[in-house]
């Protein structure tokens, strides 16, 4: 296990100059934190329109990271954390997938994303 799940938004920031992104993931990099991903987080950073460059850094990250396993059991959380909520978009379900991942994890997610996340009573830490 790692100290944390990082969200999709992290890798973007991190990219853009973001200083607090910047931060979290030097801290990784240093081996002062660990963390992990969701293949969710994979799926949404493909989904832009990357250049080779950005596609190089976002790989280059993720190779130093642990991946965390997308299994049918956080499947099933995701679909739990998502009953409650009244008229959700295509979005909510990838986040709910990245939230019920470091629900099984018992991790906190890294984001900056916190509508979303509070949405699915998600344990976040912002930046």
């Amino acid at each position: 296990m790692s100290d944390f799940l990082l969200d999709t938004t992290v890798f973007i920031d991190y990219y853009r100059g973001d200083p607090s992104a910047q931060a979290i993931l030097e801290g990784v990099l240093a081996g002062r934190l660990s963390a992990s991903f969701s293949p969710m987080s994979v799926l949404e950073l493909w989904m832009g329109n990357l250049s080779s460059e950005e596609e190089g850094t976002y790989r280059d990250l993720l190779s130093l990271l642990e991946e965390a396993t997308l299994t049918s059991t956080v499947a099933e959380q995701a679909a739990r954390l998502l009953k409650g909520v009244n008229n959700f978009r295509e979005t909510l379900i990838r986040d709910a997938l990245i939230a019920a991942t470091a629900l099984q994890r018992n991790e906190p997610i890294y984001t900056r994303n916190t509508r979303d996340c509070r949405t699915l009573n998600a344990d976040i830490n912002t930046y």
